[in-house]
């Protein structure tokens, strides 16, 4: 998943206008969603439930909130390996075995983050699920067509 290819931003960004779940849940939401993935961002620039800008970089206005994951977390998210829900959850549920589950931290911090403004990302919790969807769906539309 590239977050910072243009071709990739713009399918993501017409994933989520056409996301009637994301339209609704950011119908009152004024501010700007970070997607960042190994030093690669995605600035998304959301208002009255539709995205309207989008940029390869942070602009001088920071942004409301972010969502960050190093490339191999998204990898799971795209191919499905864990949900959305299990990554921005913190604690541990994912065990390939018996001994990691004997191992298992129930503090461990969330692998997909979010930061930044959280009541304003938490307002609207429902909308970043329909984000997770449409970055996991248009990553892997990316990879099946190359």
């Amino acid at each position: 998943m590239q977050v910072a290819d243009a071709a990739y931003q713009q399918r993501l960004v017409d994933a989520l206008n056409a996301n009637e779940g994301f339209g609704q849940e950011t119908r009152w939401f004024d501010g700007s969603i970070l997607i960042e993935s190994d030093g690669e961002q995605c600035w998304l620039k959301v208002y009255r439930g539709r995205v309207i800008d989008v940029l390869d970089f942070t602009p001088p206005l920071g942004y409301t909130f972010k969502i960050s994951a190093p490339a191999a977390r998204w990898r799971q998210l795209v191919e499905g390996e864990r949900t959305f829900a299990d990554l921005v959850t913190p604690g541990t549920r994912y065990f390939a075995d018996r001994a990691a589950l004997e191992q298992a931290n129930g503090f461990a911090p969330p692998a997909i983050r979010i930061e930044g403004n959280t009541l304003e990302a938490y307002r609207i919790h429902e909308a970043i699920f329909h984000l997770g969807d449409c970055i996991a769906a248009t990553a892997a539309q990316e990879a099946r067509h190359g």
